[in-house]
């Protein structure tokens, strides 16, 4: 089976990515401060027996480097950007995207700008910006505390730097969710401490091919927590 660690060219950046399997594109995009290292391996082996699945690591992080953008400076539409490049550098006219957290809303900006190209689109936890009822709660809960640590902490990385300051400045997609015409499945936990359920159905709302599942009980990583459960459901709406 196909398995290798390939580079893409964005701007001045260059975007690692893995790549496995065979059969049509599933691109995943990790949230904020994931790599490709972070998703369970029995996740990515199990969706590579059905599709080729290509697992980008965004800027600076993994094995991807910034570039000269610095990460004060970053954007969700330029990880939107990334992504693009990464499919055109192996050449696909047509793929399915999927997104996790701050991956759903490079996922959204992805799927209006580049429509043609996103067959089937699956948004995870995630947030569609500042108009949304609980966007407040996101900030004050993990945004703006990352930002503050991420100034000061040894640990932390230009990438996730980056991340917040992405999210931060990010308008949201409110206004072009509308725009979104492929069939699109939100997978929600109504435990998710950052995304709150009321978010989810109100993407539902706004994204005319749109279909929920609110997971009980299940919280904002409930793939790390039940990776057969997520894989199964990934399988489901890409597979039919």
């Amino acid at each position: 089976m196909l398995d290798e660690i390939r580079y893409a060219r964005s701007g001045d950046a260059k975007i690692a990515y893995r790549i496995t399997g065979s059969g049509m594109p599933l691109v995943i995009v990790s949230g904020l401060g994931d790599s490709m290292k972070d998703w369970k391996e029995s996740i990515i082996r199990t969706l590579a027996e059905r599709f080729c699945v290509i697992l980008p690591d965004n800027r600076g992080l993994g094995l991807t480097g910034m570039g000269s953008i610095p990460p004060q400076k970053m954007t969700i539409i330029q990880y939107a950007e990334d992504i693009h490049a990464v499919v055109e550098a192996e050449g696909l006219s047509e793929i399915f995207l999927l997104g996790h957290s701050m991956g759903g809303m490079i996922a959204q900006e992805f799927a209006v700008l580049y429509p043609e190209m996103v067959k089937k689109l699956m948004l995870f936890a995630t947030d569609y910006g500042p108009e949304s009822s609980y966007r407040a709660h996101l900030m004050n809960r993990c945004v703006l505390p990352l930002q503050a640590l991420c100034v000061v902490a040894p640990w932390h990385t230009k990438g996730f730097r980056a991340g917040a300051c992405a999210i931060a400045s990010w308008p949201g997609s409110a206004d072009r969710l509308g725009d979104i015409l492929c069939r699109t499945f939100l997978l929600f936990g109504d435990a998710d401490f950052l995304m709150h359920p009321d978010v989810a159905h109100e993407m539902e709302r706004m994204i005319p091919d749109a279909e929920l599942k609110m997971i009980p009980g299940g919280t904002h990583r409930m793939h790390d927590l039940y990776p057969e459960e997520f894989a199964n459901t990934v399988l489901e709406f890409f597979g039919t």
